[in-house]
């Protein structure tokens, strides 16, 4: 019960660095207000029109994001620690492997997007897995 809880934490904490990075990026590059977010044209064109830096800005909220997910999992689980980060970064890897094929991003930066939370996820896993809590 404790390794699910710690997923659920992990998820939850990775999910709220991931929102709040991006809202950052959303107040420097606002969307048109006449922008309708159901037209998936109207999305990709606005997407296509953001600079690298907003891109750039999105894969390290994805990095952060599946990095604290994976460390805080396999922090607090109790056993299979490595296991249970894995299951939380992979987690987030997920969504953002979905944002990836939705978005209409260029293939280049959701590449990267990809393999960096990938790593970062990994790295989370065997850095909370290391550390003794409860």
């Amino acid at each position: 019960m404790r390794s699910i809880l710690s997923i659920l934490a992990g998820v939850a904490v990775g999910i709220l660095a991931v929102f709040l990075l991006e809202m950052i990026n959303v107040s420097l590059y606002p969307a048109p207000a006449d922008l309708d977010i159901t037209s998936t044209s109207a999305m990709a064109e606005y997407i296509s029109s953001l600079p690298y830096s907003a891109f750039i800005m999105i894969i390290i909220a994805h990095i952060l994001g599946a990095f604290v997910a994976a460390f805080i999992a396999g922090m607090v689980a109790r056993y299979k620690r490595l296991r249970t980060g894995l299951i939380a970064g992979s987690i987030l890897l997920l969504f953002t492997l979905f944002n990836a094929f939705n978005l209409g991003q260029d293939v280049l930066i959701s590449s990267v997007d990809i393999l960096l939370t990938a790593v970062s996820g990994l790295l989370g896993a065997r850095v909370g897995a290391s550390r003794i809590v409860g």
